[in-house]
């Protein structure tokens, strides 16, 4: 993809900050004091994360041995779903296999051999963010065909300070973690290149720089640490 600027895979280094130019916060807020491992995300070829469920989703909960407590219910604001015989599961953040992992676990006090399946039958919602040098940041709903440029001029469009050559999508890998990369949007923002803006994926991140990025992993840290404003968004893509 033409305009499209890779960075080689680097250590996070706080240090390094100075290098890359301190994010901007859209949301003031309590900094997570744990680090994040980051790695650069290879756009050709990027594999697709298993899909990880959220707030209003429907799941189908199966028991194959125990068909009586089959059940089909809609995911909780605060991530949480009610399951007979035992407390509370969180369910939001997690794949329908890991769930039904856990569901498993805690059935094995009260079934002889618990097996379970997980499905999600209905989508809350598809949401993604956007951040940054753009009118308007924050959450926004992932409607098919949204790009990365479709995002932006959803939030508003760039702001006369940003660095259209140098937005960063920030995309969960298949493991959980985050990646990072840099893209040059000029093209695309002129109409240069239409063809080469980016589909996004759930839990997409575009945050619109005002300063050049020199390290896209130490810059991506940094800003998901520093702009965390609560709310399902934030708690689906942190709770690997």
């Amino acid at each position: 993809m033409s305009g499209m600027c890779r960075t080689a895979i680097l250590p996070i280094l706080l240090l390094a900050l100075g290098a890359c130019g301190a994010p901007f916060r859209d949301y003031w807020a309590t900094q997570i004091n744990a680090g994040l491992e980051v790695q650069t995300l290879e756009m050709a070829g990027t594999q697709r994360s298993p899909y990880r469920i959220q707030a209003g989703d429907t799941l189908s909960i199966k028991f194959y041995r125990n068909p009586e407590l089959d059940t089909e219910l809609v995911v909780r604001p605060d991530g949480m779903i009610s399951l007979p015989l035992v407390d509370d599961e969180i369910a939001m953040g997690r794949t329908p296999q890991a769930l039904g992992d856990a569901i498993e676990g805690r059935y094995r006090g009260e079934l002889a051999v618990p097996q379970v399946t997980v499905i999600v039958t209905e989508f809350g919602g598809q949401r993604v963010w956007v951040g940054g040098d753009v009118e308007t940041p924050g959450e926004l709903e992932l409607t098919p065909g949204l790009t990365l440029l479709g995002s932006v001029q959803k939030a508003g469009g760039f702001l006369n300070s940003a660095r259209v050559d140098q937005v960063i999508l920030i995309r969960r890998g298949h493991d959980g973690k985050p990646l990072g990369t840099s893209i040059d949007m000029t093209d695309v923002y002129g109409g240069e290149h239409p063809e080469d803006d980016v589909m996004l994926e759930p839990f997409d991140i575009v945050v619109v720089p005002r300063s050049a990025v020199g390290n896209v992993n130490t810059f991506v840290e940094l800003y998901i640490t520093r702009n965390i404003p609560g709310g399902s968004f934030w708690a689906a893509f942190l709770n690997f």
